[in-house]
């Protein structure tokens, strides 16, 4: 009763249309048009078990690049004493040996290791921390070697990005240690310089893999903020890589976003610094009862926000590498247990993995690059010709490249966003006709004119180059795009950099 009372509350908040809900475009295709990385934390057990009926499994393949552990890469659960590891699960994510693969790679996933140093007493393993009296600081520094060099080598070329050290730095407002640094075992036997050791053993153990120190509460310009990035710029000092910072985005629907405020402030002084960034664990909790949102205005902040981060991260990209959330689903969020039931429904997914208003906002924030309209479409070569319809009134009627002018009706195109992520195009002499695709896998996929159909292939995807050239993709093959061969034929072919593949869009 509890499950079918959440998904209509849900459902009635949704802008969307029962049909666009059940099949958006998907993060994962949204983003790799605009050029950045999508991810989520994911628990390996859920993931080998294929839990909910495949539902969490088949969700993150389809909307997410990147993958997150939520536990198995740290030391708790990976390190059970001198030369004593479980692989298990990350063997399973991975592959056990150099050769071999796992279920990411299999999937298509790349992996962000978290982590490998956490600096926090809570969060090392009870065996290390019962030694703490009884062996020297040298011991330890060979301890952490050994360690990182286990498991980031083990993963050597598999894991492009690490976590190596997470939260060092104390929320207190003034400590004895330098940087404002977290009294923890790591601290005490080796002071500060367990930071610098933790990046030169992670980049030892793989030179290729980009190295970061990941937190919370670092977002913007705040005292914490600045002592994380002061202790890296003095650990680069010390001779130690860093390539870039982790910054987690566990927030409250009550935070504001905006252009150059100090959360972009914070990331340019980063970037100034040659320091990469990616947002790691974002989730926005607002005030819920008995798993439901007191406030239902709280869902619409929420979307809001989720959108404002998505284009703080567009506006940073490359520097900014990748957005995260911290799960995707309200079903295993840690919210709610941390704040004893009183804040929740963080993520862009419902309980009953339905998606919210979060997930809608950032789909379109991604995928809706031109407004509703009527415009001209030209290949960017050859010049001087546009795309056009034979306009004889026949179903599957033929595309061809006009170069007259291009002003009479059968050359002028209707582009209509769809809400999931895509767009139709109709003529405007035939508005009950789409473009259409056919055959998109074939070595040149066929382009024509249908009735109206409303099916995914009728469906078109954008990606935007500037000054209105953009590729044109097919939904049912997105990553190939609509492009002239030949003289003057049109067909869907592989992507390759190309004039004959990007279009000027002319608003009409």
């Amino acid at each position: 009763m509890i499950r079918e009372w959440r998904l209509l509350f849900w459902v009635c908040l949704a802008i969307n249309s029962v049909v666009e809900a059940q099949n958006p475009l998907g993060l994962r295709a949204s983003s790799a048009l605009r050029g950045i990385l999508f991810g989520t934390a994911a628990n390996v057990n859920n993931l080998r078990k294929d839990v909910d009926g495949g539902q969490y499994n088949s969700f993150i393949k389809k909307n997410y690049h990147v993958i997150e552990p939520e536990n198995d890469f740290k030391p708790m659960k990976l390190w059970h004493g001198i030369n004593n590891y479980n692989w298990s699960n990350c063997d399973w994510l991975l592959g056990a040996t150099t050769n071999s693969t796992g279920w990411a790679q299999q999937n298509g996933m790349q992996i962000r290791g978290h982590t490998l140093v956490w600096a926090n007493d809570k969060n090392i393993p009870n065996w290390l921390l019962k030694q703490e009296s009884s062996i020297s600081s040298e011991k330890v520094k060979s301890l952490m070697y050994d360690y990182i060099h286990a498991v980031v080598g083990r993963y050597r070329g598999k894991v492009p990005w690490w976590d190596v050290v997470n939260e060092a730095i104390d929320d207190s407002k003034n400590n004895s240690r330098p940087f404002n640094l977290r009294d923890n075992f790591w601290y005490r036997k080796l002071g500060p310089d367990f930071v610098k050791y933790a990046f030169i053993f992670a980049q030892q153990a793989d030179p290729q893999a980009k190295l970061y120190y990941n937190d919370y509460n670092n977002e913007d310009m705040g005292t914490k903020a600045t002592r994380g990035f002061e202790m890296l710029k003095w650990v680069r000092s010390q001779g130690a890589t860093v390539h870039g910072i982790g910054m987690q985005w566990h927030i409250r629907v009550s935070k504001n976003v905006k252009f150059a405020d100090q959360h972009y402030q914070n990331a340019q002084r980063l970037i100034d610094n040659s320091f990469e960034f990616m947002v790691t664990e974002l989730d926005v909790a607002i005030q819920i009862n008995d798993g439901n949102p007191r406030d239902p205005n709280d869902v619409e902040k929420q979307g809001l926000l989720y959108r404002s981060i998505l284009k703080y991260v567009l506006y940073f990209s490359p520097k900014c590498r990748a957005l995260i959330t911290w799960g995707f689903t309200d079903r295993y969020s840690w919210v709610p247990a941390f704040y004893n039931g009183t804040e929740g429904a963080a993520l862009p997914i419902d309980w009953n993995y339905q998606p919210k208003l979060a997930y809608w906002q950032m789909q379109e924030e991604l995928a809706r690059v031109l407004p509703n309209g009527n415009y001209r479409l030209s290949p960017e070569y050859p010049p001087n010709k546009c795309l056009g319809v034979y306009d004889n009134n026949i179903t599957r009627s033929v595309i061809q490249l006009y170069d007259d002018g291009c002003n009479t009706p059968n050359k002028k195109w209707t582009i209509t966003w769809l809400n999931h992520g895509t767009y139709r195009l109709s003529p405007v002499s035939t508005s009950v006709h789409a473009l259409s695709t056919y055959n998109t896998t074939a070595s040149i996929g066929e382009v024509k004119i249908n009735n109206s159909l409303f099916d995914i292939n009728q469906e078109w995807v954008f990606s935007s180059y500037g000054k209105n050239l953009f590729r044109i993709r097919p939904r049912s093959a997105w990553w190939r795009a609509l492009s002239v061969y030949g003289t003057t034929n049109v067909g869907i072919i592989d992507f390759i950099n190309g004039d004959n593949k990007r279009w000027t869009v002319t608003s009409i």
